[in-house]
């Protein structure tokens, strides 16, 4: 590697021709490449073995030698960083040709479209035998940590539902609690004792049996680790009896009628207690359909569990690059199959099916009610709610915003005060600058520019500042905040959903909430928790959020449409309400 960078370096300072003869001294080459004479002359010795240069050493004093260079180092660096990517080095890969993009012109375009081939479905071979790839682009940050107890992107969600499994699953379609590593369950009149049976024959990624002690040792995990942002699921729970190998029992402090649902959340999925991990980084080991092989920030890869105890998935293996989004006017190459936000397109192949579906997820702004100065304000709020005017949002900026939101749950009056100017006038505004933090996604920075220039005109100043996810989620952050533009994972699960929404540290709502509101939540969900009849709990989220919403804690701006477009080929890609397909469930026909 260091032998073609010093190539490609003398070849820029010489801005030299292909055999062109250029006349210099073994010191001079030594100066160019910051090394000794020594280590010059092995360089140009290793160039010459490998057919790069024609080196003629001067004879006498006052004879110069000579360098012809022979090789282009634009393929050379292209043809490194294709061996880069075929070891799995897509880091080194994007490196080197982001190094040198600038000095060789066309290298980083043709780098790219080079790597627009790799995606997609793939028939390969991996030690003689046959393997279907789905290799997929993901232009965001990386899948890390990869921790059940730390997931907070609806990306990192989706894979643990791949690599590890619950206790219970929610059937999303017909809308119920179904048996997974717990066959059967089982729980005292009160609701605060339930005994789970556990399958047998369940192994791991790594081959060990899973047992009770697996279960107990993942619960406890969950509830030990002071900065889990989920502490509120497993709250109630005071122990975790194991019964014998494959049957434990919870006991509660308090009757929650919501527990099957919360157990049946990625967050609680089910880890080997080998792995005596404090937090999941690069590796996590399940029991799910694929197993995670390789997490290192630049690829993500699953591979099939050959021993899954339900029926094996048909892709052989699933890799996520990340790849930057799209920019400039190069039109990337399709794959058999792409998901995604919908943008309006030339939609060109008739043939391939294509299938769009409104997300459940809510793009929302959340109102700091805690922090001093004006956003403490109600009146404040109440401006502010009216300047945005959702509607209008959506109609100005277009694109996959296909609809503005009225609520979480359902939707509400979203009409703002006509009389903005009055009630700015009335509240304690004083011109203070507002502090916006949100990701760094598109969708987020022009949401964020376009509120700053809807708030000027009411002489609201407002100051957008980007994050990644793992900043913007830290606790520190969102307390600075005057505002923070987030986007509320809603599953079918919606009374689960919504409370994760709310009382998740991860979500800056509960971090923005007075102490007096917060108690109110609190005394309520623990009501709804006892409650077994499921409207009569949706009656107490609906209550809770109409108050959210009237005291202007948090404004829902719209929902996003996603888009699924594949080859005829393609069998089971089904996009889900979340925007993601299920990769277990997803094969292809032979042409």
């Amino acid at each position: 590697m260091k032998t073609l960078e010093h190539y490609a370096r003398l070849f820029s300072f010489l801005n030299t021709d292909l055999e062109k003869e250029n006349e210099l001294s073994l010191s001079a080459v030594s100066e160019v490449l910051f090394c000794t004479p020594r280590n010059s002359k092995l360089t140009i010795q290793k160039w010459e073995q490998e057919g790069w240069i024609k080196w003629s050493p001067g004879r006498g004093r006052g004879n110069k030698s000579t360098l012809s260079f022979l090789k282009e180092p634009a393929d050379l660096l292209f043809d490194e960083s294709k061996t880069l990517v075929k070891k799995g080095k897509l880091a080194g890969a994007q490196e080197m040709i982001s190094e040198y993009s600038g000095k060789f012109g066309g290298l980083e375009e043709r780098f790219e479209l080079w790597l627009d081939t790799l995606f997609g479905y793939s028939a390969e071979s991996k030690n003689d035998k046959p393997r279907d790839v789905l290799r997929l682009k993901y232009g965001k940050q990386p899948f890390s940590p990869l921790d059940p107890m730390l997931a907070s992107l609806r990306s990192e969600c989706h894979i643990l539902k791949h690599v590890c499994d619950t206790l219970v699953l929610y059937n999303e379609e017909k809308e119920v609690v179904e048996p997974r590593l717990a066959f059967h369950w089982e729980h005292n009149q009160a609701g605060d004792e339930w005994t789970f049976y556990i399958r047998k024959g369940v192994k791991f990624h790594d081959g060990n049996r899973l047992t009770s002690e697996d279960i107990q040792y993942s619960f406890h995990r969950f509830q030990s680790y002071e900065d889990n942002p989920y502490q509120w699921m497993l709250a109630n729970v005071e122990e975790t009896v194991i019964l014998d190998e494959y049957a434990l029992k919870l006991k509660l402090n308090h009757p929650n009628f919501l527990l099957l649902h919360i157990l049946s959340d990625e967050h609680l999925s089910i880890v080997s207690k080998t792995s005596d991990s404090a937090v999941f980084q690069e590796s996590l080991i399940g029991t799910g359909p694929f197993r995670l092989v390789k997490n290192n920030g630049s690829m993500l890869v699953l591979e099939a569990n050959e021993y899954y105890f339900k029926e094996r998935p048909f892709l052989d293996a699933v890799e996520f690059w990340n790849v930057p989004e799209e920019t400039g006017d190069r039109t990337p190459g399709r794959t058999e199959v792409e998901f995604g936000y919908y943008r309006e397109k030339d939609e060109g192949d008739k043939s391939r099916k294509r299938v769009k579906r409104v997300e459940r997820n809510v793009q929302f702004l959340s109102f700091n009610g805690r922090k001093a100065g004006p956003m403490g304000d109600p009146l404040f709020r109440l401006a502010l709610k009216a300047i945005i005017d959702p509607a209008v949002l959506v109609e100005e900026l277009g694109e996959f915003r296909q609809e503005a939101a009225a609520g979480f749950l359902k939707a509400y009056s979203n009409e703002g005060s006509k009389e903005i100017q009055k009630i700015l006038e009335q509240s304690i505004f004083n011109g203070e600058e507002l502090f916006l933090y949100t990701f760094q996604d598109r969708d987020h920075v022009e949401d964020s520019e376009w509120l700053k220039q809807r708030c000027s005109r009411f002489g609201i100043n407002i100051k957008n500042n980007f994050l990644p996810a793992e900043e913007l989620l830290k606790k520190e952050n969102i307390e600075k905040a005057d505002i923070i533009h987030d986007s509320a994972t809603i599953t079918e699960q919606e009374d689960f959903s919504f409370l994760q929404l709310i009382l998740a540290e991860t979500s800056p709502i509960w971090h923005h909430l007075p102490e007096e509101q917060r108690e109110i939540i609190l005394n309520e969900v623990n009501h709804l928790k006892s409650l077994s009849n499921p409207e009569e709990r949706m009656k107490k989220l609906y209550n809770i959020e109409e108050t959210l919403l009237e005291d202007c804690h948090v404004l829902p701006l719209y929902k996003n449409m996603s888009e699924l477009e594949s080859d005829e080929d393609i069998q089971q890609a089904m996009i889900n309400s979340q925007g993601w397909i299920d990769f277990y469930r997803i094969w292809f026909k032979r042409k």
